[in-house]
């Protein structure tokens, strides 16, 4: 968003300017917008305790006159202004406080009853703390480095998984200050459920820092005689303060790393989780191993019925068989009968034969008519035995057919026998 102002003055033509949103209210606003931590007003303050008192400051004259403003850099600017246990806790508006109340007890010029003189070397340190965090920025650079802040990071060992809450639950505590999103989660209990522990991980895994390294930068821009020069200057140190970033992002990794390794929760949660894998990796098991069973079973079960069905098949062909042998038997029975009646029927006609010398040839037609004849034409015949007109013409009937059928087969065959195909000249 930006505004255009017309500028209008007696030296020169009618300019336009951008102004663009600047400041600490756009500050504050941005921050209330992306959930950052906010620290931009004087007024903020960064803890919920009540407004700072003269008693709540420490003065260490002892440490205060052993500095030497060269060195301003490296001295601890809290403890030079009374505030050594507040420190990154305390407000812009608690730094006020604080060297307000060090003029009134250090300053060189003051001797009045009551006051502690020092010499303005160590004065000038104390103005060089107030300086630094006096600004959001400026405090935001050395809070950053705290020299009081510990970096280092719980080793994996077997004592710190047998007390992590009480390491971890520190250190992970003690570095929730340098969050930029609100409502950091604590490390919690051994209660805590497989969700908010995945969640207080996955909050620390994507965890966004506000430190930055600026207060330790070696090159001072304000040293360099020309442009160029400073631009060379804010290029090293830029990188170097990416470089400081990148460490940090990897300190802070590592360090929720080593208490994802020691946490007892997720180790519980890893073991729950294996067990209920072995126990659905041996159910599957188990219910295959039924599978192959009951399939062995319907195998064994469809090979017995089709057994059983065989040896049914085969009684029944054999007791098919049986009855039919039986009934050949009985039916070759009643030929042999129906054959000896009706050749002894014959015969007491002396085979229709009225000339003794032809009566061989007469038993001879006769034989060949009863192989021809069946029990039903048999049967018929001797059915008229008694009466000879009528058993003399059926059976002169039947001798005649016979006869014809057998001159004619005889003929055939002969002529069968002629037409029928040779093989090769000469073939064996």
């Amino acid at each position: 968003m930006t505004v255009s102002v017309e500028v209008k003055g007696s030296l020169g033509e009618p300019a336009s300017l951008n102004v663009y949103p600047y400041g600490p209210a756009f500050f504050k606003y941005q921050c209330m917008r992306y959930d950052m931590v906010n620290e931009v007003t004087e007024e903020d303050s960064g803890s919920d305790s009540e407004d700072l008192s003269d008693a709540d400051i420490e003065l260490d004259l002892k440490y205060i006159k052993s500095l030497e403003s060269k060195d301003w850099k490296d001295q601890d600017h809290y403890r030079v202004l009374g505030l050594p246990n507040l420190r990154v806790e305390s407000s812009v508006k608690d730094i006020k406080k604080a060297y307000k109340f060090m003029v009134l007890k250090c300053h060189p010029d003051k001797a009045s009853q009551g006051n502690t003189k020092v010499d303005e070397e160590a004065f000038t340190c104390i103005q060089k703390a107030y300086e630094q965090l006096c600004t959001v920025e400026g405090k935001r650079a050395y809070d950053s480095i705290d020299p009081e802040f510990d970096d280092d990071t719980p080793n994996i060992t077997e004592h710190n998984k047998q007390n992590f809450y009480d390491i971890f639950g520190k250190v992970m505590d003690s570095n929730a200050q340098w969050s930029m999103q609100k409502n950091v989660p604590k490390l919690g209990t051994e209660s805590d459920s497989i969700d908010k522990v995945n969640d207080f991980y996955n909050f620390w895994y994507d965890f966004k820092s506000w430190r930055e390294y600026s207060y330790l930068d070696e090159e001072e821009r304000e040293k360099a005689e020309c442009k160029e020069e400073r631009r060379y200057i804010d290029k090293l140190n830029k990188q170097e303060r990416l470089r400081r970033k990148k460490e940090e992002m990897t300190r802070m990794h590592e360090l929720v790393n080593r208490c994802y390794a020691c946490d007892p929760r997720i180790r519980a949660f890893n073991e729950e989780r294996k067990r209920r894998k072995i126990e659905a990796k041996l159910a599957k098991q188990e219910a295959y191993k039924k599978e192959l069973e009951a399939a062995k079973l319907q195998k064994e079960e469809n090979e017995r019925i089709a057994k059983e069905q065989e040896a049914q098949r085969v009684q029944e062909a054999k007791e098919k068989a049986e009855v039919e042998k039986k009934e050949r038997q009985k039916q070759n029975k009643l030929l042999k009968q129906e054959r000896k009646k009706l050749r002894e029927n014959v015969k007491s006609h002396n085979y229709f034969n009225t000339n003794e010398d032809n009566i061989v040839k007469s038993m001879e037609n006769l034989d060949l008519l009863l192989l021809s004849l069946t029990i039903d034409d048999m049967k018929n015949l001797n059915s008229v035995s008694e009466d000879t007109e009528n058993f003399t013409v059926l059976y002169q009937n039947q001798l005649n057919s016979n006869l014809a059928a057998q001159e004619n087969k005889n003929q055939r065959e002969p002529h069968e026998s002629q037409t029928e195909p040779r093989g090769p000249q000469g073939a064996d």
